[in-house]
């Protein structure tokens, strides 16, 4: 076990090491406004080093508390572009943030962290804890509605995130995504306890089913709080097909 536990710490700080965790050229302080009314911001966290988008709930209130949602994005949006977390058509398409500039999440915040190149969601679990804390130093965000998805290597930081501090998330939804050993833990007593949606396609080719029905038959084991959904067309990025459908905001915004 502790060789184990060395191999992750040094693989960590090899794949981290030379990795630039820099404000992007796209972040100002002007507050956006998309065609349907929704503000938005480009934003920096020096504590965390990592860049973001914030979506504003429809209408927002600042006497009001609102429910947030953490999108994490695929390996093909890695970079300094925090456009790309907006759509991306060479990866995972249309992100989070799209959906929210379109109104469609009009009773949610969104943030999408970037992650830099060089590196993956399940190496920066510290840094999106540190990011959690400054954003919610907002008192407008209702720390006990946070919930988390992301798909391909999102999805599987999704797990990684979760299972690291799962005390902020009233709910997941890995989308795509899977435990890959060595590098990422499976502590499913941290999140049996953790409403679960699962999404992934039956014929996926780049992230096999199987890297989810290990983990999901673990938390059967366990009685988690679980239910999946999995589609049959031979798609990787299937977040699109799970967002326009609209049934996991809502099945956020009752938990």
């Amino acid at each position: 076990m502790f060789l184990r536990w060395l191999f992750l710490a040094i693989l960590t700080l090899v794949l981290t090491a030379c990795v630039s965790f820099n404000k992007s050229s796209y972040v100002g302080s002007n507050i956006l406004i998309s065609d349907q009314g929704i503000s938005y911001m480009y934003m920096f966290c020096e504590d965390s080093g990592l860049n973001y988008v914030i979506t504003f709930p429809k209408d927002y209130d600042p006497t009001k508390q609102y429910p947030l949602i953490v999108y994490l994005h695929s390996m093909a949006e890695r970079g300094t572009d925090l456009e790309k977390l907006i759509q991306n058509e060479v990866g995972q398409g249309n992100g989070l943030s799209k959906y929210a500039l379109d109104g469609k999440l009009t009773q949610f915040f969104t943030i999408s962290p970037l992650c830099p190149e060089g590196t993956y969601w399940s190496f920066l679990t510290k840094r999106l804890n540190i990011l959690l804390n400054n954003i919610t130093n907002d008192k407008n965000i209702d720390i006990d509605r946070i919930f988390l998805t992301g798909v391909s290597m999102g999805g599987m930081g999704t797990w990684s995130f979760a299972m690291d501090y799962p005390h902020w998330f009233a709910g997941i939804a890995p989308i795509s995504g899977g435990i890959y050993k060595p590098f990422m833990s499976d502590n499913i007593e941290d999140i049996q306890n953790i409403p679960i949606w699962i999404f992934h396609d039956k014929y996926d080719r780049e992230i096999p089913i199987e890297k989810t029905s290990n983990i999901l038959r673990k938390l059967k084991e366990v009685n988690a709080d679980l239910q999946i959904t999995i589609y049959e067309e031979g798609e990787h990025y299937i977040n699109e097909k799970v967002f326009e459908e609209g049934e996991l905001f809502d099945w956020f915004f009752t938990l």
